[in-house]
């Protein structure tokens, strides 16, 4: 079950599960003080993976995917943990290649992420996906028993100070006459982005 909820700051998607071997049903539960999970997926089927850790006392690993450290991502995450304490991973200060081209640093962020019991994986939608820093750390990690057992929270940030445009602007791309999307973008979002970001 995804919950999709709109702030000031865009929309935003949560999805919770537990990494299991041959599972990869979602929870439906977007808060961590709760350590519950209910309800049915869109489709109706009722096999979700329930979290099994309480946020207390519990190991949770931040990975922050956006560029921007301490921006509207990392601040979802700090409403998402509340007071809980957490390692925060920003993938943009860490040098992660492409597959094949070596590991850089995902051996020292691999051995954050062993033995946590929850996993927070925060990422912005850029041009309507996920991250590259994600997607290169996602083509390196490989489920296996270090994070088995692990509950896995996932937030999709994304939209802006002016979501309700995002599609009008992303189909609009590059038409003839009208400027670019960036350019239109830029002048919606100067004072909108920083108001976004002061609470």
């Amino acid at each position: 079950m995804v919950f999709l909820l709109r702030a000031a700051i865009g929309a935003v998607a949560v999805w919770g599960f537990t990494l299991r071997q041959n599972s990869a049903a979602p929870a439906a539960s977007v808060s961590l003080g709760s350590g519950s999970a209910k309800g049915a997926s869109p489709r109706g089927r009722k096999d979700f993976a329930k979290p099994q850790h309480s946020v207390s006392g519990s190991k949770i690993v931040f990975i922050n995917a956006s560029q921007n450290a301490q921006g509207n991502t990392s601040s979802l995450a700090q409403r998402m943990l509340g007071k809980q304490p957490y390692t925060q991973i920003n993938l943009s200060e860490h040098h992660i290649p492409q597959v094949g081209q070596g590991d850089g640093d995902f051996d020292a962020i691999w051995n954050q992420l062993k033995g946590a019991d929850i996993i927070v994986v925060g990422t912005p939608v850029y041009w309507s996906n996920m991250s590259g820093y994600l997607k290169t750390f996602i083509d390196h990690l490989q489920i296996n028993s270090d994070l088995e057992g692990s509950d896995l929270y996932v937030i999709v940030q994304g939209g802006g100070c002016r979501a309700d445009q995002h599609h009008q602007l992303h189909l609009r791309h590059n038409e003839p006459g009208r400027g670019t999307v960036q350019d239109e973008f830029r002048g919606h979002c100067a004072e909108g982005q920083a108001s976004a970001r002061t609470p």
